[in-house]
């Protein structure tokens, strides 16, 4: 390069040679780098491409303070939306009184102690056997439709309810809802009755989980002994008071007595000053 810029000549043409080899140099050197750098950003491309994604973990909820950490143990379950405390008596203040009965529905009695109800404008609370339910939906039907109050009674009358698992008692509890519910959408199932009146803590506790209060009797008729009609309402009147709950029935076999019954004391309780309600 110098011998080829010292054999010219003239002073001005030995810098301008110099200038243009300068220049040849330098466009050659920008070339080679923009050449290599497409290369890597070609590379780098698919590189990137072949990369698994950032996978972004899901925001935690803030607390007080930036470093909270999640307490070590979880919170304690919510209380029981439903008093799992056994009533036996209604609320109210002077003479109210309220009538269950208990076993249907059933087919002929649950009709006439309908028919007895609405000639003396009472109302009643019905505690229905799940399968009862399910082989007579119309009469749930009728039952509801008269503006009378539901109460589970089990799905196969089991007065040997507290015998059982955790799991058994509460599906016969359930049972019971789905095949009243099957009839009669929608209907309110507020009490729970354990059949024979076998109550225990855990069968409390149960119903009151599938929102339903533990509902027993202050006054029994014994009418499922069939005693006769004038021993039922001798019982019934020496047993009564404010705000008591009586218990017959409309299911569970031939009610004769029982309606019988009702149709005496429906009227001489409403004669003393009994107003009826609903638990």
């Amino acid at each position: 390069m110098r011998e080829l810029i010292g054999a010219l000549p003239i002073r001005g043409l030995r810098f301008q040679a110099v200038i243009a080899v300068l220049s040849i140099l330098v466009c050659g050197a920008l070339i080679w780098n923009v050449g290599s750098a497409g290369r890597w950003s070609r590379a780098s491309a698919a590189t990137a491409a072949e990369a698994p994604k950032e996978i972004q973990a899901p925001l935690q909820p803030q607390s007080g303070t930036p470093d909270a950490q999640e307490p070590a143990t979880p919170p304690a379950a919510p209380p029981l939306s439903t008093d799992p405390t056994l009533v036996s008596r209604v609320k109210g203040e002077g003479k109210v009184v309220a009538l269950t009965l208990d076993d249907g529905p059933w087919p002929e009695w649950t009709d006439k102690a309908l028919t007895l109800l609405a000639r003396y404008d009472v109302k009643a609370t019905f505690c229905m056997v799940g399968q009862q339910a399910k082989d007579h939906p119309d009469l749930v039907r009728k039952v509801v439709a008269g503006g009378h109050a539901l109460c589970n009674h089990t799905m196969t009358h089991d007065s040997n309810l507290k015998k059982r698992s955790p799991e058994e008692m509460r599906n016969q509890m359930q049972q019971t809802l789905d095949w009243i519910h099957a009839a009669s959408p929608g209907t309110p199932v507020h009490w729970f009755r354990a059949p024979a009146g076998n109550w225990s803590d855990e069968i409390r506790q149960t119903a009151a989980s599938l929102n339903m209060g533990s509902l027993h009797w202050s006054v029994d008729t014994n009418d499922w002994q069939k005693p006769g009609v004038p021993k039922m309402l001798q019982t019934v009147h020496s047993q009564v008071g404010p705000r008591g709950i009586i218990l017959c029935h409309d299911g569970g076999g031939d009610r004769t007595q029982t309606m019988a019954m009702l149709e005496r004391l429906l009227p001489e309780l409403k004669s003393a000053g009994y107003t009826f309600v609903l638990p």
